[in-house]
């Protein structure tokens, strides 16, 4: 087992995983010339000082450091005289403080990165969606030499045809989207606009909201969403994969090793909430009450944020799945049908599921709610630009080319893995 960590840049995050085969963190500055795949205003501030000391920390530990430049919408800038250079520049001052790889999302961006330093690693992120082996090739073929899975991390053909392919497959474990998300599209590009350099990046991510909405509706589609509980990772073991990534480069330092420690040994005792993101219920809620805080007079605010009210009362009682859960997923073919049709896994929230301490049979969803677009005025920027560029002036001549940093120490696996 390889696990692939979300740093917050915290040192005490790194000294915490000492026991653990965590191999990899990953992270970036909140802001970039190609945009990431976290809103600036929700990621810790961190300048190249700081960049260079955990990066230090990391490789001291005997782990290496990836660093997202996950943007998936350039808004055109690709076509601007110097963009090239400025990419360039910007990658050779990462490679400088001794980031080991990248996580990319945009084939534009691998090959400038390939271009330039052709033995570096590059992961295909999450937000280039790849959803068959098709896409994959495409990627590989560039350079890439490992594919990271989200939406499709219950799709077991693609995993076993992505490993047989020769890439090395990574699977994101702890996210709660719902299946099929149709505003996952969205949700991508705003995020990757939001953190570039020169945006007002928007209070809150509208996306989210209608997401959260889907889970109002009918909070059993939680279950039937992409999230993968620590008991199940043997199952992903059989497929090929060996890699499993923990997000929350949002979190403290101490949900974070929580959630890791729960994925490195395989179980967890409780309520599966303690380490899954439910960012579409908390995120919404927050926001829309910071609206009515502010006094603004946006209609459908007050009626949206009471009807989330609910759901942050939702526990999932991990010790309380059905035996062999995923595999009975994995033998679905929920390309071909619909939740509605199929019905297991709200059987399951009907067992393992509570809100307010009542199954979701006995939920009543809100009717009669405004529509989520008349609250978009509510999410309008209200922040400046966190962090100027790093490097604010023209851009000179490139230093030379140079190999990323790597660590040469290996961590021997835990007694007992």
């Amino acid at each position: 087992m390889e696990l692939v960590l979300a740093s917050n840049f915290d040192s005490a995050l790194v000294d915490g995983v000492a026991d653990l085969p965590v191999t990899t963190f990953f992270g970036n500055y909140p802001v970039s010339l190609t945009g990431g795949g976290r809103p600036p205003q929700i990621l810790p501030r961190i300048d190249a000082k700081g960049f260079r000391a955990h990066v230090d920390a990391v490789h001291r530990s005997g782990r290496t450091f990836y660093a997202t430049v996950n943007g998936n919408d350039l808004d055109l800038q690709e076509y601007s005289p110097g963009f090239l250079r400025r990419f360039d520049r910007e990658i050779d001052d990462l490679l400088e403080l001794g980031v080991d790889g990248f996580v990319v999302a945009l084939p534009l961006l691998i090959e400038a990165i390939k271009r330039a330093h052709p033995t570096v690693p590059v992961s295909v992120s999450t937000f280039a969606r790849v959803r068959s082996l098709t896409q994959a090739e495409y990627f590989q073929r560039m350079g890439a030499d490992t594919v990271v899975i989200e939406e499709a991390n219950r799709d077991f053909d693609l995993l076993r045809g992505l490993v047989h392919l020769g890439l090395r497959v990574e699977v994101l474990v702890n996210q709660t989207c719902i299946p099929d998300c149709p505003y996952r599209a969205h949700h991508l590009v705003t995020s990757s606009l939001a953190s570039q350099y020169g945006r007002d990046p928007p209070s809150f991510e509208y996306p989210i909201l209608e997401c959260g909405l889907e889970l109002v509706r009918d909070p059993t589609k939680l279950i039937s969403g992409i999230f993968v509980r620590p008991e199940d990772l043997e199952v992903y073991e059989e497929a090929g994969v060996r890699r499993f990534k923990v997000s929350g480069r949002n979190h403290s330092t101490e949900w974070l090793l929580r959630a890791v420690r729960a994925y490195a040994s395989r179980h967890y005792e409780g309520d599966l909430m303690d380490i899954l993101s439910y960012v579409q219920v908390r995120g919404p809620r927050r926001a829309l009450a910071e609206a009515e805080r502010l006094g603004e007079g946006i209609e459908g605010v007050t009626e949206l944020r009471e009807a989330f009210s609910p759901l942050l009362d939702l526990h999932i009682d991990n010790a309380a799945f059905p035996l062999g859960f995923l595999r009975k997923v994995a033998t679905n073919d929920c390309r071909a049908t619909t939740c509605a049709q199929c019905r297991y896994c709200a059987s399951v929230a009907e067992k393992v599921m509570r809100i307010n301490g009542k199954p979701p049979s006995e939920y009543v969803s809100p009717q009669g709610l405004p529509a989520a677009l008349t609250v978009l005025p509510a999410f309008r920027p209200r922040t400046a630009q966190l962090l100027p560029s790093p490097r604010p002036g023209p851009v000179g001549p490139r230093p030379p080319r140079r190999a990323p940093t790597r660590s040469k120490a290996r961590r021997a696996p835990a007694a007992g893995r």
